[in-house]
């Protein structure tokens, strides 16, 4: 996420271009004004997400689990691989996540990285509940 509230204006950049031969001033300027941005959007999706309980992490593995029709599980691993977050924080959010009963696991081995899991019923209930307001956050830019 950025941080920065207070962007530095065009003269700020232009200082730095005049020491510094790499600074683009127009692509420095384009780039930071692209991550207040994109940081204004991520936080509004956080708050939408924490007023129905969830984390991003959260939605984003309903997402996963939902959107694949030509599967009817998927491992821990395979869901890993499909998002930019730690084993560990991953597997935190699995555990809050059947507890709640979004997902369920099914099969019996002693490794939880193996055992299948899906979406349940009030999971995906509570995902097709968030979409519509989910996408016009996003087109809201």
């Amino acid at each position: 996420m950025f941080f920065l509230k207070d962007l530095p204006t065009r003269e700020m950049i232009t200082g730095y271009a005049q020491t510094h031969a790499v600074v683009d001033v127009q692509k420095t300027n384009d780039a930071l004004q692209m991550l207040r941005q994109a940081s204004l959007l991520i936080r509004r999706l956080e708050r939408y997400f924490a007023s129905h309980g969830l984390s991003q992490t959260q939605f984003l593995v309903l997402m996963i689990l939902h959107r694949d029709k030509t599967k009817t599980s998927h491992l821990a691993a395979e869901i890993s691989a499909k998002m930019d977050v730690s084993k560990p924080v991953l597997s935190t959010a699995l555990k809050t996540m059947q507890n709640r009963g979004l997902i369920s696991y099914s099969g019996k081995t002693g490794d939880a990285r193996a055992k299948p899991l899906q979406i349940s019923d009030s999971g995906r209930d509570l995902l097709l509940k968030l979409l519509p307001e989910y996408f016009e956050i996003l087109q809201s830019g």
